[in-house]
C-alpha cells in the first residue's frame, strides 16, 4: 500500500515538473522567435548599421540563440543585441 502511494506522488509530482517545463519552453520560443526577426532585420537591412555594431550584436545574438533553456538570459542577451544596434545606427539626414 505503501508503495503504491509513493509511485503515485512520483508521477504526480513528474507530471508536474513537466508541465512547468513545457510553460518555461513556450517563453523561450518566444524569445527565439524575436531573435530569429532581428537576425533577418539585421542581414536585409545592412547598411542601417556600422560593422561593428553588427558584429556586436549578431555575438549577442548567437548567445541568445544558445540560451535556449534560459528564458532570462535569452532576453538579456536579446536586449543587448538591440542597444548595440541602436547605437550603431547611421544618421541618415
Amino acid at each position: 500500500m505503501k508503495r503504491q502511494l509513493t509511485i503515485a506522488v512520483l508521477i504526480a509530482v513528474l507530471l508536474l515538473s513537466a508541465g512547468f517545463a513545457q510553460a518555461e519552453i513556450g517563453v523561450t520560443d518566444a524569445c527565439q522567435d524575436q531573435v530569429d526577426e532581428l537576425l533577418d532585420k539585421l542581414n536585409s537591412d545592412k547598411d542601417e548599421y556600422t560593422a561593428e555594431s553588427r558584429a556586436e550584436a549578431k555575438k549577442h545574438l548567437v548567445a541568445a540563440k544558445a540560451n535556449r533553456v534560459e528564458p532570462q538570459k535569452c532576453r538579456e542577451n536579446l536586449i543587448k543585441a538591440r542597444k548595440a544596434l541602436k547605437k550603431g545606427k547611421w544618421d541618415k539626414r
